[in-house]
């Protein structure tokens, strides 16, 4: 009904949303990189240009993010502001990287070594877990080269900003007068109107409604509308129709004992040091009988392991540095190693355990197996049926094509092209020239993963006006709504003309016909939970009081009306300004500092980006 006027939220919104969504330097989920598009340039800053191959990898994994949190919801207008979104991040970066260079920034590997080593998500029990470092960057498509490597870029851009930050200052008369702004605190009332409780109290000519009709008829128009058949093929579907067999599965078990076979896992300690004499002392004290426990924890200059004996842990080969780890897995059980060099500087590493890897059972995997299999198998037969399909949906009608797949054939509700409630590929082949024009079948149709669809017009309803008779509840719903708030803005407003003339009576008058009463709040600071955050606001954006309330109507959102009864303000006497209060404004002014930096660095540089390629 009056949907063609809340749609037009719709383009605000979506900024909004992915502005939320779109997390800047981002870590996590970049873990696709497509093929055939590492020649493709989506944009150039100067001579540095950013490859689609690049964006790709930041864009599909944030697109996913947003269709999962806004699922039916979602539609192709998402995916424009997401591209300019990322796209404009992925040029700040370039931008600081470059100015990083031009100031000589970087960041060391013991520096690098420190934050990730620091970082919770890679602890286990308290300590960083090599193990589960690995694990959560292989999980998150990362080889440990490639995160480090995004990482010291992001740290080294940091510098940027942390250089601001320290040069960041603000006057002690200016933090003094914010601390007692900050502190203040207001004593307050007010009485609140609810719009929705006033509709029985107004009342709308059908007049008005045929007018409004009349006025915003390009509002009231029933789009083009189609019915469609389809087929429908899914992996899951197809899974259903394999049967497994002993002698099968355990050929499958033979070709895949390399997935049921654990790695062999090896234990160490390790004392890291960086200059390459004290690591021959350190080693010379080993070798003549020294603790090397005690010397990890008095010399090591890794945090990561200092503490615990210079205790790595389990891991399997593929976990540590290239020279780390052929050194390890050359090493026996027992043995100690010489003067090992790598990027993070010399190691003194002690063998302990080689834990042999194992081959699991047939009959303890067999349960896993069957499952492999099955997804293995319905696979393969997948994409020959999606063959089958797709020369099908050239040759033959839907009908045909479903009695020769054993497809059932299905058939939509009428539906436009904004409808959400189906999938939005669907909706797209269904008004496009083949389908709606041609009444062709359709290509077959990727919806989602693993599901596939060929479609064919079933019926179609042209776009209408609306009638007057179909729509004039709604008008008159939606002007009732409209009058029940300026009624409430009404009364609010004569409150405060009378409270503000002292007319007690009439004030009580008022409230009592309205069945209205004062709600008592008391004194509140800035960041006060006793009422509403709006009414908040509005209060501490009232004059101060001087020697009587100051009354005040306000509209607090589209169906509320209060009116503020501000009695009284309470300053703070704290003359020395808190550390937290310091850090924030600092903070603030460093981030606009930041800001302007990053527009001038846009405006020097020649940057262009290629839209029709993203």
């Amino acid at each position: 009904m009056l949907s063609s006027i809340k749609n037009k939220t719709k383009g605000w919104l979506a900024y909004l949303i992915v502005g939320l969504i779109t997390i800047p330097f981002a870590l996590f989920g970049i873990n696709e990189y497509f093929t055939g598009a590492s020649n493709i340039v989506v944009a150039s800053i100067d001579d540095d240009e950013i490859s689609k191959e690049e964006f790709l990898a930041e864009f599909n994994p944030q697109k996913r993010r947003l269709q999962q949190k806004l699922a039916e919801q979602y539609d192709t207008e998402f995916d424009t502001v997401l591209k300019q979104s990322i796209i404009n991040q992925m040029i700040d970066r370039r931008l600081l990287d470059q100015l990083a260079q031009r100031m000589s920034h970087a960041t060391t590997t013991a520096e690098l070594n420190v934050v990730i080593q620091t970082n919770d998500l890679f602890h286990d029990q308290g300590r960083f877990s090599i193990d589960t470092y690995k694990q959560l960057l292989r999980l998150n498509g990362y080889t440990p080269t490639k995160y480090e490597s995004i990482k010291s870029k992001e740290l080294t851009q940091n510098q940027i900003k942390y250089n601001l930050l320290d040069s960041a200052f603000m006057l002690p008369s200016e933090l003094t007068r914010l601390q007692q702004l900050n502190d203040q605190q207001r004593q307050f009332s007010y009485i609140q109107l609810d719009a929705n409780s006033y509709n029985d109290k107004v009342k709308v000519d059908e007049k008005s409604v045929q007018n409004f009709y009349n006025n915003q008829k390009e509002s009231f128009v029933a789009l083009e509308q189609v019915k469609i058949d389809f087929v429908e093929l899914s992996l899951t579907e197809v899974a259903k129709n394999i049967s497994v067999n002993d002698d099968e599965l355990f050929n499958f078990y033979e070709d895949e004992q390399a997935r049921f076979t654990s790695d062999e896992e090896r234990q160490a300690q390790h004392i890291l040091l960086e200059d390459e004499d004290t690591a021959k002392k350190v080693l010379d004290l080993l070798e003549n009988g020294g603790d090397f426990g005690k010397l990890a924890a008095e010399y090591s200059q890794d945090p990561g392991s200092k503490d615990s004996a210079g205790d790595l842990g389990l891991f399997t080969r593929g976990v540590m540095v290239g020279a780390f780890e052929d050194s390890v897995f050359s090493m026996k059980e027992g043995e100690l190693s010489g003067l090992v060099k790598s990027e993070f500087g010399y190691h003194i590493i002690k063998l302990n355990v080689i834990k042999s890897g194992a081959v699991k059972s047939f009959d303890s995997v067999k349960s896993e197996l069957i499952e492999l299999y099955t997804q293995s198998k319905a696979q393969k037969d997948l994409y020959k049926l999606t063959e089958q399909m797709a020369n099908l949906a050239y040759e033959a009608n839907l009908e045909e094509l479903a009695n020769q797949m054993g497809l059932k054939l299905q058939t939509t509700e009428f539906f436009n092209r904004q409808a959400t409630q189906l999938d939005a590929k669907l909706v797209l082949a269904a008004f496009s020239d083949v389908v709606l024009n041609k009444k062709e079948n359709s290509e077959v149709l990727e919806l989602g993963e693993d599901r596939f669809m060929v479609i064919h017009l079933k019926d179609q309803l042209p776009q209408r006006q609306k009638a007057f008779e179909e729509v004039k509840g709604e008008i008159n719903t939606h002007l009732t709504s409209l009058l029940a708030k300026t009624f409430v803005d009404k009364i609010a407003a004569q409150i405060v003309k009378h409270a503000k003339a002292g007319d007690t009576d009439s004030v009580k008058q008022l409230m009592d016909k309205n069945s209205l009463e004062w709600i008592k709040i008391g004194w509140v600071k800035r960041d006060s939970t006793k009422a509403d955050a709006g009414i908040i606001s509005k209060v501490f954006a009232l004059t101060k009081p001087s020697g009587s309330s100051v009354y005040s109507a306000q509209s607090l959102n589209k169906g509320n009306a209060i009116v503020i009864d501000l009695s009284a303000i309470k300053i703070s006497e704290n003359q020395i300004p808190t550390t937290d209060l310091e850090n924030a404004l600092l903070e603030f002014e460093s981030n606009e500092v930041f800001v302007n930096i990053l527009q001038t660095l846009r405006s020097q540089a020649d940057i262009q980006v290629f839209n029709k390629s993203l």
